[in-house]
């Protein structure tokens, strides 16, 4: 399998499953606002090709309120999610933690953790993947930072 190509679908499953599903759009209320957010991420994947072992990026992306209402910022595919259930979600101050287990064709299983502090957040997510026969393991830590306005 090409290493980018396992990167990005790995990239793009996390997003994902950062904020999958309800509870989350009551449970977040309040801790993050509409914006425009800078996100840093780190992933490893042991056993990868050299090179893909340890992965940064820095990406932007704007966050709306109807992103923000009912759970749904992250969800970039709403198919793929329907096959996806939240479990053992438990909110503590300003920190939740909770399992996502996707079934289907990318099967998964995440437990992640999310900090909000003022204008930012920081994740930590371990998660299992199952891509026809391949089980892959990824660990990615987040943080994100509030920039002001979305730009048009």
């Amino acid at each position: 399998m090409n290493a980018k190509f396992l990167f990005a679908a790995c990239v793009a499953a996390a997003a994902t499953t950062a904020f999958a599903a309800s509870p989350f759009g009551d449970a977040f209320k309040g801790k993050m606002k509409p914006g425009l957010y800078e996100v840093r991420m780190e992933m490893e994947m042991p056993g990868m090709p050299q090179g893909m072992g340890k992965q940064q990026m820095t990406m932007q992306n704007c966050v709306t309120a109807e992103d923000l209402e009912g759970g749904k910022l992250g969800r970039s595919d709403q198919q793929k999610m329907e096959q996806c259930e939240v479990r053992n979600f438990k909110m503590s101050g300003n920190t939740a933690s909770y399992t996502t287990v996707c079934k289907g064709d990318m099967q998964m299983t995440a437990d992640t953790t999310v900090t909000f502090a003022g204008d930012s957040y920081k994740m930590d997510m371990k998660m299992n993947m199952n891509q026809g026969g391949q089980v892959m393991k990824m660990h990615q830590k987040m943080d994100g930072r509030y920039l002001g306005a979305c730009k048009k």
